[in-house]
């Protein structure tokens, strides 16, 4: 925009003397005269709304000014830089995802569970961590060396470990114990005859190879013979009597496979009572 410039001193033609060329007022001034004020007039802006070009100017105002002046950039810059340098206080404000890099925040009461903390501002070395509901987190020390985390149906706690391993022992199938619970002695006996978990040795009676169950099938007892004689190696006859006294079930342990299947003549095998 441009500034006018009066280009005629009109006020000096008053004290020109009369018939002085000069003294006259010409058309031709007033008309240069008008076109620079409408110059002037036209580049210069609005009062309403203006639109500035160039690089305009106005007063900087004084720090901390909070008026309806026009605030330039150097106030602008003043301002910013006094209010990210200042010691500022959050008071009741909500930070939308924000991000924290590096340095630290004090001055703030310990997190809650609820909001992603511990609700403890510290947490004791080497200590196992225990949930608490939105509660502080509750801790277990270690306690005595050789301590065991070990529940109570309800909590954790560290306690020395049992005395001895044993909860419950009950003897049975040979198997005797010492006592029921605590450092328990186990002890094998031979079976009794004729009771579960004893053996014989015998065969099925019959003189069809089939008839004698493979190994791991099982027998009644009624089905059994015991066998007697010398050693086959002799040439001597095997003769068969019913065992004695026999009851339950029986399992063969051997081979069950006969010597010669046309004959009474069959292996002898091992049986232990399974019932």
């Amino acid at each position: 925009m441009s500034d006018y410039i009066k280009a005629t001193n009109f006020a000096t033609k008053d004290s020109l003397s009369t018939g002085n060329p000069n003294k006259i007022i010409k058309g031709t001034e007033i008309d240069t005269e008008f076109n620079a004020i409408a110059s002037a007039v036209a580049s210069k802006s609005d009062i309403n709304s203006p639109t500035f070009t160039g690089v305009p100017a106005a007063p900087t105002a004084s720090a901390a000014t909070n008026t309806t002046q026009v605030a330039t950039t150097a106030f602008v810059t003043a301002a910013t830089v006094a209010e990210r340098t200042a010691a500022a206080t959050l008071t009741n404000k909500t930070l939308t995802s924000p991000t924290i890099s590096g340095g630290s925040i004090s001055g703030i009461t310990d997190l809650a569970v609820a909001d992603g903390g511990t609700g403890a501002s510290t947490l004791a070395a080497n200590n196992v961590l225990l949930g608490n509901g939105t509660s502080a987190l509750q801790t277990v020390a270690p306690s005595t060396a050789g301590n065991l985390l070990t529940s109570n149906g309800t909590t954790w706690t560290s306690a020395a470990p049992p005395s001895g391993g044993v909860t419950s022992a009950v003897a049975g199938n040979g198997v005797a114990v010492s006592g029921a619970t605590g450092a328990v002695t186990f002890s094998v006996a031979c079976p009794t005859f004729n009771t579960v978990g004893s053996y014989v040795f015998g065969m099925q009676t019959g003189t069809v190879s089939t008839s004698t169950p493979g190994s791991g099938g099982t027998i009644a007892a009624g089905d059994l013979s015991s066998a007697r004689g010398t050693s086959e190696d002799t040439g001597a006859t095997w003769s068969f009597a019913s065992v004695n006294n026999l009851s339950g079930t029986w399992r063969n342990m051997g081979a069950g496979n006969p010597f010669n299947p046309s004959s009474d003549r069959y292996m002898l095998n091992l049986f232990c009572r399974v019932s």
